[in-house]
Formats: structure tokens, sequence, C-alpha cells
């Protein structure tokens, strides 16, 4: 039987990225437990053709010592890993029924930050191993990707083995009664309903924001569901209870488009935070402090909305302060909700008409219609905005103009 099962979102897998985590996790595992390389792990890509790819995925699922969850914004809404993760935490509930010992078998690590995590995992955060500030804050795929914490991955990795081999040896998880038939199996994953508690997406009211010149502040125009109703058709469908709620590509990417605009950063190795536009005046101010970037994210439907339009219309003349890019989405569903009419977009004129009248890429990017796209227009607005701040950002110390102006002399040993 495999030490462990990764289970994983396979778009997150789209670089190969996951795949080489899974190798050099099989790697430690199988060196500290004495077996074959295959032996020590599973992965959805090992299934051999001509195989039933259910029932192997169910064998497995079964007989695994352990399971790694690689979160993500991607994984939290993935139906399909949430049947992984019941099928899973389901064994671990049978055997703390009959030992009455609960075994850290089923280990959360943290692959992209998001802001917001179903219950069910979060009833899974075991603490045996040491995480550091970077995973922490910009998740395993950051620390796998940037040379310099080549380091701290490894650690983390011989940490994450060394936890999964103990746990295989202190306790023998059981073989569910039946071979659980992963259609029928109900996802352990709700709606996302708990905040995280770290320093990359946080909170609008969070006391401290991030200093790290290497992050996006990405702020959302979104009414709720609630709001929307009267103006927008099939409000509930893309609208939750507070802004970071708002999925405007659902079903196509059920994430949260604050979430994906998140993972898409962190790709990037910036460290990210979702926040409301009511916040607006106040994150350009800490932004412009510490030469962040600030990426407005607009719906058409909510620009008018009380709460928004002081804030964007003041934000909008103040000419002393670069412009943040902004980006909005508009879909073939809101093509469809408007009937055809587009004076909504009149709105924009209103309460962004510098960005509207200069209509330059540099900050004006419109009628943003699929996920992918929009992944095209953010990777591009934060080569954009790093360039200028490279060029205009604040330098906190200025190299010296006086003295001697002596070269330094280098010695030998």
């Amino acid at each position: 039987m495999p030490l462990f099962f990764l289970s994983y979102a396979q778009e997150d897998n789209r670089n190969g990225q996951v795949q080489a985590f899974f190798g050099d996790l099989s790697d430690a595992v199988a060196g500290l437990a004495g077996v074959r390389w295959h032996e020590a792990g599973f992965i959805d890509g090992q299934i051999p053709l001509g195989s039933t790819w259910t029932d192997t995925l169910a064998n497995a699922l079964s007989t695994s010592a352990c399971l790694i969850a690689l979160t993500s914004p991607r994984y939290v809404v993935s139906d399909y890993c949430g049947r992984e993760f019941r099928v899973f935490a389901d064994r671990i509930d049978e055997h703390e029924r009959q030992f009455q010992v609960r075994p850290p078998a089923l280990v959360p690590v943290q692959w992209i930050p998001c802001d917001r995590l179903p219950e069910a995992v979060g009833t899974f955060q075991y603490r045996n191993f040491p995480t550091g500030t970077v995973y922490a804050q910009d998740g395993l795929l950051t620390l796998k990707q940037r040379r310099r914490h080549e380091d701290e991955y490894r650690d983390f990795v011989d940490a994450l083995a060394k936890h999964i081999v103990q746990t295989a040896r202190d306790h023998t998880l059981q073989r569910p009664a039946q071979r659980p038939t992963l259609a029928k199996v109900t996802s352990a994953f709700g709606p996302p309903a708990r905040a995280r508690a770290h320093a990359g997406p946080a909170t609008v009211g969070a006391v401290q924001r991030a200093t790290s010149a290497r992050h996006v502040h990405i702020v959302l125009v979104a009414g709720s569901s609630a709001e929307l109703a009267g103006s927008r058709p099939g409000a509930e469908d893309r609208y939750g209870a507070v802004s970071r709620d708002w999925r405007p590509y659902r079903p196509e990417l059920e994430v949260p488009i604050g979430s994906w605009a998140g993972a898409i950063a962190t790709t990037k190795s910036y460290g990210w935070t979702v926040e409301d536009a009511e916040e607006l005046a106040a994150v350009r101010e800490w932004a412009r402090a510490h030469n962040q970037i600030v990426v407005l994210v607009v719906d058409v439907w909510s620009a008018d909305l009380p709460r928004y339009r002081l804030s964007l219309i003041n934000y909008d003349e103040d000419v002393r302060s670069p412009r943040a890019p902004v980006l909005v989405p508009w879909t073939a569903a809101d093509d469809a909700a408007s009937g055809g009419n587009r004076r909504m977009w009149d709105t924009l004129a209103r309460v962004l008409p510098h960005h509207v009248l200069h209509n330059t890429r540099d900050v004006w990017r419109t009628e943003i219609a699929t996920s992918a796209r929009f992944q095209e227009e953010l990777e591009d607005v934060l080569v954009v905005e790093q360039g200028r701040i490279y060029r205009t950002g604040t330098v906190y110390q200025e190299p010296p103009t006086g003295g001697p102006g002596q070269r330094p002399i280098l010695e030998g040993p």
C-alpha cells in the first residue's frame, strides 16, 4: 500500500510543479521508510493504461497511510478533490471510533494561499513540522520556485516525509468495508466560509498590512448578492455576502475572482491581499509608501453602488498619485443578463472619467471575457506596474554623495 496519497487540483500542475514535488517527497519517504520509490506515494499520473481510473483512485484512497492535500484556490472549489478528501477523512473518523485515537494522517499543505478554507480542511491543520514565514505567507509553490529558498523547501519536504513515515508506523488505518464509489461520494467542501489567519490574503480590516515590495493589493469593486438582486439578473449565482465572494467567470471558474488573481500573483512570486474598494484610499497610501502594486478589479454592475461611488470618484480625481490599473470582467453571461443593453457602462464614465478618457492599456483593460484572458491581462499588468515602480518608486537609502570617493582595496588571502 502507498504511504501517502497526493491530492491536488489538476490545473495546479500545468507547469509540472506538483509532479516535481511528488517526486521530491517520494524520494524522501522511500529513503526513510526503506521502500521502493513507487511504493512511497500515489498520484493519479501513475494510473496504468487500461486501468479503470475511478477504481484505481478508490483503491489508493482506501489503502494509503496518509493523504497530503495541496490546498489552493482551485483545490478548495474542486468537487472531485472534495470527494477524495471525504473518503480519507471518513477513514480517520472510523479509526477514532474504534481506537479512541485520531491519527494525524490527513495533512493539508498550503500550495497556493487562498483567502478562505472549507471548514472540513480547517479541522485537519497539524503543526507537527516547522514552517517558515515564506511558506505561511506565499505557500509551498513559492518556496519551490525561488532558488534562494531551496534549503527551506528541502527542510519542509524532509519534515513532511518524516511525519508521513512516523504516522504510518504509529497508526494503521483500516480499509473501508466497501470500496468507495467516488461518483456517489459527497464532497467535503461546502462554500468556503472560514477566513485564513495568515499574512497572505488578508481581511480588509487587518491592523497590519504586508511591507514587502513584492506585494499586490487586489481591490474589488463588487457588491453583494443582496445589493445586486434588483439590478443584475442571476446575482445569487455570481455574488455572495461580501465583495470577495464575486465569481464573474462561473461556471467556467468557480474560484472567487480575488482568489484567482491571488493565485496568479503567487506564481509570479508576489504576496497578495484581497481588499474592498471602500478602503481604496488607505490601500493606495500604504502601497505607495512601500512600493507595492494596486490592481482594481471592477464589476460594471457594482460601480455605481453608493458605498463605492465616492471612493472611486476621489481616486480618479487624484492626479498626484500614479493611477492603478483597472481590470473589468464582462462575460457572455453579463451580456445576456443585460439583454444587450450596455447603458450600465456609462457608470464607469461617471465614476472613473479619467480612465475612460485616456483609455490606455497601462491602466484600463475592459471586457475581459474569460478567466484565461484575465490571467493574461493580470500577468501583463504586473510586469508594467513593476517597471513603473522601478522607475518612480520611493528610494529609502540614497547612495553616499560626500567623502573622499576612494575605491576599496581588495587584498588576497
